[in-house]
């Protein structure tokens, strides 16, 4: 059944229809110009088509929360190709100093992207967390790139026996007890994006979203099909560091002997995401998906993170885990 949709959506398409279908009727290999087609501008096209991409791009549907730490406003929206702001709480709590987190016991809520790790409930607290809390992944990769410190950056509630509170947080995000409970019936917290800004919150637009798909289409068909010069060309030489331990050369040398022996590569991206970062490069992103790569007795399958600025138009990746 799902072969059959694919080839109703290549029927649809404006390129190969004679090219890709008079090669699978002939028992050629018509994989590679499916590959080629996704970076091309009709697929990016259309793959943007009817989509709001203010705060990023996102496969499939996703809970945006976006923190304004000055104004103290946390904003949930719900995306599914549209935007719809779901909720807004107003009356939420950051840490009690300015700025963006740097060390531990600095009191400052960090300015980010992040995901919600998992939910802890009632039972799993103490009274001063309120019915339950959502522990953030700070510090995320880039955090520890730019060498930030500290952890235990969550969204909870208010003491239980001060429902009231006034004071701000050691860097934490705050609810109001009732307001917490009816975040957490609108959201699912693994399915969630978490943005943390001051007042300008980073967004982005389709020019820039189409630029970056199609780079990573093209960096993906590199990688696939062993063009290992065009694989390298998206990296960023100067700056790269490969889980924080690499950097751009030991990586080289790495993916030169890799290339060498994995010829016959599968490699699909799946859920993928691309998400502005505050910053004031306003040309950041972090990228996510679920790759599936398999070669010989090689097998991968997980989460792929990577963060790129978007140059003259072209990706260049000084990241990635």
């Amino acid at each position: 059944m799902k072969f059959v949709i694919f080839l109703i959506f290549v029927l649809n398409i404006t390129y190969a229809n004679t090219n890709i279908f008079t090669k699978y009727r002939s028992g050629e290999n018509w994989e590679k110009d499916v590959d080629k087609y996704l970076y091309s501008d009709a697929y990016i096209n259309n793959l943007l088509e009817n989509k709001n991409v203010k705060f990023g791009y996102y496969d499939n549907p996703t809970n945006i929360i976006v923190c304004n730490k000055n104004n103290k406003v946390l904003s949930i929206y719900k995306y599914n190709g549209l935007l719809e702001l779901d909720k807004k709480f107003t009356h939420i709590l950051t840490g009690k100093n300015p700025g963006d987190k740097w060390n531990e016991g600095d009191g400052k809520t960090p300015i980010g992207v992040y995901t919600l790790k998992y939910k802890l409930n009632d039972n799993q607290l103490s009274d001063f967390y309120g019915p339950l809390a959502y522990p953030t992944s700070y510090p995320n990769l880039y955090d520890k790139y730019r060498g930030k410190k500290g952890h235990g950056i969550w969204i909870h509630g208010f003491p239980k026996d001060n429902p009231d509170r006034k004071f701000d947080t050691k860097g934490c995000i705050a609810l109001p007890n009732n307001e917490l409970l009816n975040l957490s019936k609108i959201i699912n917290y693994q399915n969630s994006i978490l943005i943390i800004d001051t007042d300008n919150l980073p967004t982005t637009n389709k020019e820039k979203i189409g630029f970056i798909l199609k780079d990573i289409f093209k960096w993906r068909y590199a990688w696939k099909y062993n063009d290992l010069d065009t694989y390298l060309s998206f990296y960023d030489k100067e700056n790269f560091k490969k889980e924080n331990k690499y950097n751009f050369d030991v990586f080289k040398k790495m993916k030169e002997n890799i290339f060498k022996v994995q010829k016959n590569k599968t490699l699909k991206f799946r859920d993928i995401k691309i998400i502005p970062y505050p910053s004031q490069n306003k040309n950041l992103y972090k990228v996510t998906f679920y790759e599936i790569f398999k070669s010989g007795n090689h097998h991968f399958e997980g989460e792929k993170i990577v963060y790129l600025r978007l140059i003259d138009n072209k990706i260049s990746i000084f990241l990635e885990n």
